[in-house]
């Protein structure tokens, strides 16, 4: 067996991580609070610290293949500095070279600098389905995630769309894109939900909760539900019409819920023929994607 890579999908809330060799877990997905507002040293200190976990459950005698992060941006991947600044996690990081910072705590461990490699968290999840899940055999896919925000990744056979490919917007990012009286980010994310949530019930329940009404018949909460159904339709309908995946794959907490809000959509991927996969673990595929960067 090759050196494994550990993998990490860095969230604000947890860091999940594991072994991976050529798209198998060689351990199960662990999860480590992501303690994201602390400062700069302690919180470097608790990803090596992660990493040495992870370290201990590949099994490997020599040193690992390397590091791969799948981290939010705003992010400088090619050079490993984080932007991230006034989101609420990992401000301390701002203008940090997270590639040398974890050199030099676990150099023992990992050969070179260069095998530390960054890539956005989507952009991970899609290259997972499209390499080992959903996606796979796929001539264009598009993968979604509704969380914290709206990420998105756009490929093109096995691999991410290059910018400027006909139907991807730049970066391969549809969050910034208007919609209603604002932008997609707003609208199909967690807090686009708690805010409808907030207008419709009286009170910002997250996914869990308004599920949980849902599953005890609550008509409004379904009613509350069917409405975001609707809007995430709409958000996605021009990229969908535009690009033409073959494959939509949908991940992220959100979906957890996907039973109570996906009709709408399921309903226009079925007009323009293209297939819908809701995955189960965002996280898995996105460890997955990291071991082929």
């Amino acid at each position: 067996m090759a050196a494994p890579l550990l993998c990490l999908d860095v969230g604000g809330t947890e860091l999940k991580g594991a072994p991976v060799d050529k798209g198998v877990l060689l351990a199960p997905l662990q999860h480590f609070p992501a303690q994201a507002k602390e400062d700069a040293g302690p919180l470097l200190d608790h990803f090596a610290r992660v990493f040495r976990e992870l370290d201990a459950r590949s099994g490997a005698s020599g040193p690992v293949g390397g590091l791969r992060l799948a981290f939010p941006g705003p992010f400088d991947y090619e050079n490993g500095i984080c932007l991230l600044r006034g989101l609420d996690k990992y401000d301390a990081l701002y203008g940090t070279d997270l590639r040398r910072a974890l050199f030099t705590r676990l150099q023992d461990r990992v050969p070179a600098p260069q095998d530390i490699r960054f890539i956005n968290d989507v952009a991970a999840f899609a290259l997972g389905e499209i390499r080992y899940g959903s996606a796979a055999g796929s001539r264009r896919s598009l993968a979604v995630c509704i969380g914290t925000g709206c990420g998105s990744a756009f490929g093109l056979g096995d691999s991410l769309a290059p910018e400027g490919s006909p139907g991807v917007p730049p970066g391969g990012y549809i969050y910034s894109a208007p919609f209603l009286d604002s932008c997609i980010d707003d609208y199909i994310s967690k807090r686009g939900l708690m805010a409808l949530c907030a207008q419709r019930l009286g009170q910002p329940l997250e996914g869990a909760q308004l599920a949980a009404l849902c599953a005890q018949g609550d008509r409004e909460a379904l009613a509350c539900f069917a409405a975001f159904g609707i809007r995430l339709r709409d958000a996605l309908d021009p990229f969908l019409r535009a690009f033409r995946p073959q494959c939509l794959c949908l991940g992220g907490q959100v979906t957890r819920s996907f039973c109570y809000f996906g009709e709408p959509l399921a309903g226009l991927c079925s007009r323009l023929d293209v297939t819908l996969h809701v995955t189960a673990d965002t996280s898995v595929r996105a460890l997955q994607g990291l071991c082929t960067i």
